[in-house]
């Protein structure tokens, strides 16, 4: 299984994400993949914080063992502030290769 038509959509999530929470001012964003091809979607979604992300953001990247759940591959991000409260989260499921 390539990882590479699931590059796309998983830095546009991460993208949109970002859209709605700056603004918020988080402290910390974390990123879960849960797919056997965690990896190259970690380094997506990073190359995305990297572009829109201030370097006073912390960033969590987490590859998730085991099976995914219902989709092959699940990305979830969260968005903390200063306090370590909760301001946004997400989760986005992506199919396999058509």
């Amino acid at each position: 299984m390539s990882p590479t038509p699931l590059l796309p959509p998983a830095a546009e999530a991460t993208d949109l994400f970002l859209s709605k929470v700056l603004s918020l001012a988080p402290t910390r964003l974390e990123a879960k993949v849960a797919s056997a091809d965690g990896m190259p979607l970690l380094c997506a979604v990073e190359a995305v914080l990297a572009r829109r992300l201030s370097r006073a953001t912390a960033q969590e990247l987490v590859w998730l063992n085991g099976p995914p759940g219902e989709a092959p591959h699940v990305l979830r991000l969260q968005a903390f502030g200063a306090d370590g409260a909760l301001l946004a989260q997400a989760e986005h499921q992506f199919a396999g290769e058509p």
